[in-house]
């Protein structure tokens, strides 16, 4: 079961989301953005005394279609790159299951606009039909407007985008977690940041 965090642009929280649900469900991870961002988180738990994840990249197409075939039977998290190329289109087609963070604002709507595209672009190259799983991310009391704005958006194209229940809030503890290479959950399993990814764990494997 590939688990593909994917989007057209950067900047969006898809490394936070990769490394949270990697620890949470226990996953290796694979590292295709070129910033490396889970590859950096991973060099932190080292460095910080914790049990590294399974973490690891692919530079090549073939390389990706033999990670991809020797996942096939468990699961795997995909941190795949901010920005349209052959490997992330290819990570994007061989996934079982798209997952997109997108922020509350207006740069990130004309990103989902954008990334929509190049999901029309792969289902008509592919003669399939990619939808991904838009889950809000970054949120908070002030972007309710702008929220309402993305779920119009998002329900305006059912062919490529599905809303996710889970709204992901914006949380110093996703910062901290990070920057000591540990999940919300390992940081503090009591706190709200650690509990929105839970529901988000759960809402994930009713897709299984």
């Amino acid at each position: 079961m590939i688990i593909n965090v994917t989007h057209y642009k950067g900047g969006v929280g898809k490394t936070t989301l990769s490394t949270n649900l990697a620890q949470a469900f226990d996953a290796p991870l694979l590292d295709l953005d070129a910033l490396q961002g889970s590859l950096n988180f991973n060099k932190l738990r080292k460095a910080n005394g914790h049990t590294p994840l399974n973490c690891f990249t692919a530079k090549t197409l073939e390389e990706l279609k033999d990670i991809y075939s020797k996942y096939q039977s468990e699961i795997l998290i995909v941190d795949s790159g901010g920005f349209d190329s052959d490997i992330n289109r290819l990570a994007l087609v061989g996934a079982d299951i798209l997952i997109s963070p997108v922020a509350p604002s207006q740069v990130e709507l004309f990103g989902l606009e954008a990334f929509e595209k190049v999901l029309r672009q792969a289902s008509r190259e592919y003669k399939s039909d990619f939808k991904t799983n838009v889950v809000i991310n970054n949120a908070d009391s002030r972007s309710k407007g702008m929220v309402n704005k993305l779920k119009k958006c998002i329900s305006q194209t059912p062919e490529h985008f599905d809303l996710l229940e889970q709204v992901i809030h914006n949380r110093i503890d996703f910062k901290k977690a990070y920057a000591e290479g540990v999940s919300v959950i390992e940081l503090d399993k009591e706190s709200k940041a650690a509990f929105e990814i839970q529901q988000l764990v759960k809402e994930i494997r009713r897709m299984f």
